[in-house]
């Protein structure tokens, strides 16, 4: 169970680290380039984990598999277009508004956007404590936000 709290913790590290390197690598190499990497990286990571998956070198839940990419549909790529534009509107907003800022909006943002979607998906309201719970997050950006004028 601790390894399961410890996954978005490490997603939540991942991005703002991302993020903010990116920001520094676009001074030195540009954003266009710095993506251009971390795709390549990307892919070089993501090819050998498919790889050690397809031929069972390492085994995972049924969610984890390499299946073969048959009868894709249009909506499955669309992940990889979200990845593309958080790996480049990130460094960009960073730039603008500082990370504090930044993360602030994405935060809020996601918690917005997942609220809708969950309850979309489990076709039930959301309970009250989830929309007070993202209301003061949202009051605590606008707090922010003000803070920075």
């Amino acid at each position: 169970m601790v390894i399961k709290f410890f996954l978005p913790i490490v997603a939540g590290l991942s991005i703002v680290l991302q993020g903010t390197l990116n920001r520094n690598s676009a001074t030195q190499i540009g954003l266009v380039s710095a993506i251009l990497l971390n795709a390549g990286i990307l892919l070089l990571l993501a090819g050998a984990l498919w790889l050690l998956m397809k031929f069972q070198i390492i085994s995972g839940t049924p969610a984890l598999s390499a299946k073969p990419f048959m009868d894709l549909r249009w909506w499955q790529l669309l992940p990889g277009l979200c990845g593309f534009l958080i790996v480049f509107a990130t460094p960009m907003a960073i730039e603008n508004f500082g990370a504090n800022l930044t993360f602030s909006v994405i935060i809020c943002t996601q918690l917005l956007v997942s609220l809708f979607w969950d309850s979309y998906a489990q076709k039930t309201p959301p309970s009250w404590m989830s929309l007070v719970g993202v209301a003061v997050m949202c009051v605590g950006l606008f707090i922010l936000m003000s803070s920075k004028k």
